[in-house]
């Protein structure tokens, strides 16, 4: 056997083992996934995320990327480009409401083949804000005077008339005023000057 035909010999083998392991590569190089997101798919969330996290298993290449969020009504809530670090895509998201939401996702793998899939989470609607309130008092109907408890200025302020008559009047109409000596006195000399009368009348008549 001459010495080509040895080398070609030695080479074919290697060739061959060349060859299948660049074939087997190639599919595995394929297989570039999503291996987790935040949120996760199928997620039930209390509060709303602000941003959604896609992660693969191989670095995606900075290329065009897209990614778009929609509501149960299919209505856009957030898309664009989203941020590549590594393995992993960001994208900011807006406020969301409660509701039903659905991920489109697009990216480059590390192969140069666009891959893409979709996803799903959801958002609690918010608790109904309830405010308690005392409950009104009823209300209580204006006091009205009975007619016995009625009265006119003149009736509560006016002096009883009889009462100060009988006060001015005294006893034995004399008035309250004159001090009980004077009254006294008065009566001695009236009953003197009647005591006079008498003797001089009883001395006319002798």
């Amino acid at each position: 056997m001459s010495t080509s035909a040895a080398r070609r010999a030695l080479l074919l083998p290697l060739l061959t083992i060349l060859l299948a392991v660049a074939v087997l590569a190639a599919p595995a190089r394929a297989h570039d996934a999503l291996t987790g997101s935040q949120p996760a798919d199928g997620a039930q969330l209390e509060a709303a995320p602000d941003e959604l996290v896609l992660t693969f298993n191989n670095g995606l290449l900075d290329s065009a990327q897209a990614v778009v969020v929609t509501d149960a009504a299919g209505a856009t809530v957030a898309e664009g480009s989203p941020a590549i670090d590594g393995t992993t895509a960001t994208l900011d998201l807006p406020d969301l409401a409660g509701g039903q939401y659905a991920v489109t996702w697009s990216v480059v793998s590390s192969d140069g083949h666009r891959i893409g899939g979709e996803l799903s989470f959801s958002v609690a609607q918010p608790a109904p804000v309830t405010t308690s309130e005392p409950p009104a008092a009823p209300s209580q109907p204006a006091a009205t005077a009975s007619p016995d408890q009625l009265t006119t200025p003149d009736d509560a302020t006016a002096p009883d008339a009889t009462a100060t008559a009988d006060a001015d009047e005294g006893v034995g109409g004399i008035p309250s005023g004159v001090p009980a000596w004077l009254v006294i006195l008065m009566a001695v000399a009236v009953a003197g000057a009647v005591v006079a009368l008498a003797v001089r009348r009883w001395r006319d008549q002798g």
